[in-house]
């Protein structure tokens, strides 16, 4: 009868790593091998053409490529830059001399902390004792953790518009930049004096509904033209008058 009771068990600990996993930012992120850096100072580099690389999947599973080995095994990370590898089985394939397989393999049981920085990946193991570093693979999803927010886009561009709107929302909290309703509504005034002025009548009957629909949509916008006006008037205001110059000294300090 002792069948059920370790299948229960296995299957709980399943659950709880998928649980863990799908919460992460690392969960569908596959990464290469860059260099492994040991306490006392060496650093490892792939050979020419092997490949080492890290696929972490949204199940709690994890797939490693060795060189000329294949491991499979289990993730999970239940706090924010915390992360444990569960045992790795391997293929026990030989790789040709000179292979770091064996070296790389050995890291994961080790892992415990992570941090992710400039778009790569970094693993510590426990005090410290090697930093791997890991690039993401041509296609992997770019990930970044904004104000303990997790970003992730298949489209790098998309990933850094929405990492600096998040940016500079907290910088005008930080600040206390608000919008006053007057100030929307007489933005909103001035643009419709100036459509009058080009010649451009209003948009054709419309719905009760539809019209509410519209004004809302126009008071939206006004308000955040306004709001990202204030926020660059802060910048220039405590960084310089240079935009350019405001905006990278106010991402350097973040």
């Amino acid at each position: 009868m002792r069948y059920p009771t370790i299948l229960l068990i296995a299957l709980l600990c399943s659950v709880s790593s998928l649980a863990l996993a799908e919460s992460s930012p690392l969960a569908g992120t596959a990464w290469r091998l860059v260099e492994i850096q040991s306490m006392d100072d060496q650093v490892y580099v792939p050979e020419e053409g092997a490949e080492y690389s890290l696929e972490l999947h949204d199940d709690g599973m994890v797939a490693i490529r060795a060189d000329c080995q294949l491991g499979t095994g289990t993730w999970a990370s239940d706090t924010p830059g915390q992360l444990r590898f569960g045992a790795i089985a391997t293929t026990r394939a030989l790789c040709p001399p000179g292979s770091l397989s064996e070296r790389y393999l050995a890291q994961f049981q080790w892992v415990r902390s992570y941090v992710i920085e400039g778009g790569h990946l970094f693993l510590a193991t426990m005090a410290d004792g090697s930093i791997i570093e890991l690039a993401p693979v041509e296609g992997s999803p770019p990930v970044a953790i904004v104000l303990g927010e997790i970003m992730r886009d298949l489209d790098g561009t998309a990933l850094q518009r929405i990492v600096l709107d998040r940016l500079f929302e907290r910088y005008g909290v930080e600040q206390g930049i608000e919008v006053e309703s007057a100030e929307v509504m007489n933005l909103l005034a001035r643009l419709r004096v100036g459509r009058m002025t080009e010649g451009l009548g209003d948009v054709g009957p419309m719905t009760p509904a539809e019209a509410e629909r519209v004004a809302a949509m126009r008071r939206d916008m006004a308000h955040a033209l306004i709001h990202r006006w204030k926020i660059n008037r802060a910048l220039y205001q405590q960084y310089g008058p240079e935009p350019l110059d405001a905006y990278r000294m106010f991402l350097d300090e973040r």
